[in-house]
């Protein structure tokens, strides 16, 4: 008998994608970083998800606007939430 062949399985879609942006003033080696998530939905109804470091995928000007947000961010936050 003879085994059951493995289904093709190829991409339709892309579902959920999530952007983690991160700060750490009290990390100087990690000090900001950006991770991604994207959902892809697959041919037979499934899907998987595909997880990095987002830095390699964006380029040097949206790298640089990221950061400036998260500059502006901290920013913020230390304006509006501290004392």
């Amino acid at each position: 008998m003879a085994f059951d062949a493995e289904p093709t399985r190829t991409p339709v879609n892309i579902g959920e994608v999530t952007i983690v942006l991160r700060t750490d003033p009290n990390d100087a080696a990690q000090q900001q970083g950006a991770l991604f998530e994207i959902e892809v939905l697959l041919s037979d109804g499934t899907n998987v998800n595909r997880r990095g470091d987002l830095v390699p995928h964006i380029t040097t000007a949206q790298r640089t606007a990221l950061m400036s947000f998260m500059d502006s961010l901290r920013t913020q936050a230390e304006t509006e939430i501290l004392p």
